[in-house]
């Protein structure tokens, strides 16, 4: 787990509308300056103890501004444009971040940590990210290439395409993401194109949850495919983990639990699998 950074910054009260932000105002050590949170922010622990103040989509601007934040602190979304402006209008400073790819997730550590008064925070948490994210690159030096789908949803089946982050991470995990030759972000695929894909590790993120690999459930849904090298060679695993799907502070861990799915013979078991 990435270590909280402990360096204090100037006393602000934030507020922030997106899971990922929170997670990221929490790794710079100013969780305790939180005093709103969007209703998805549940991570870490602490984050569920802050007062609610609407969703990521629907901000409450009434609650926000009760709240007196010097700033807020939102990933843009065409469902909250209208409420940014809002507060925008009310005078409240709001700053916007779009991580999408890893450089732009550790650019966003660094523009949080300047707009709260701690830059140094944000180029200390990236150094530590980067160096996570190293160790994991040595342990995969000289791999073989493996056919990796990895999916986000099963009826419809959607995939992890080209142009996010997790199609980054694949890639860098020795991986071939087979749903990036289809074209989008999010592709839906059909059955028999996954079948006809051959590959060679599953990843399923709709099965599992933060605290195990649920990888039973995940093969009794991919078990009706036994011609799949990955169902035929028992690499079919679960993974519900938000440190995937969210653009933050945790991007270190979810490499190496990717990388730890395509090329187990390189890890020890991790715990609770």
């Amino acid at each position: 787990m990435l270590a909280v950074l402990s360096r204090p910054a100037a006393a602000l009260r934030i507020v922030s509308l997106a899971p990922s932000v929170t997670e990221t105002v929490f790794a710079l050590g100013l969780g305790e300056q939180l005093v709103g949170v969007s209703s998805y922010c549940d991570y870490p622990p602490a984050a569920q103890r802050i007062d609610h103040v609407g969703t990521f989509l629907t901000p409450n601007i009434e609650a926000i501004v009760a709240k007196r934040p010097d700033v807020v602190i939102a990933v843009p979304s065409p469902g909250n444009q209208s409420g940014v402006e809002a507060l925008r209008r009310l005078g409240i400073r709001v700053v916007l971040v779009d991580p999408n790819t890893i450089a732009e997730i550790k650019e966003s550590f660094v523009t949080i940590a300047r707009e709260v008064g701690d830059e140094a925070a944000g180029h200390a948490l990236t150094a530590r990210v980067d160096a996570q994210m190293d160790r994991v690159r040595a342990t995969l030096a000289s791999v073989p290439e493996r056919k990796v789908l990895m999916v986000v949803g099963q009826t419809p089946l959607i995939a992890v395409g080209a142009g996010t982050f997790q199609d980054e991470l694949i890639r860098m995990a020795h991986g071939t993401n087979l749903a990036a030759a289809v074209g989008g972000s999010w592709p839906h695929l059909s059955l028999e194109f996954a079948v006809e894909a051959a590959p060679d590790v599953i990843i399923d993120t709709t099965m599992g949850n933060e605290e195990r690999v649920g990888g039973q459930a995940a093969m009794a849904f991919w078990s009706a495919f036994p011609i799949m090298p990955a169902v035929r060679e028992h690499r079919v695993f679960g993974y519900k983990a938000y440190a995937v799907l969210r653009p933050g502070p945790r991007i270190g861990e979810a490499f190496e639990d990717i990388a730890r799915f395509i090329h187990p013979e390189r890890f020890a078991p991790a715990e609770g699998q």
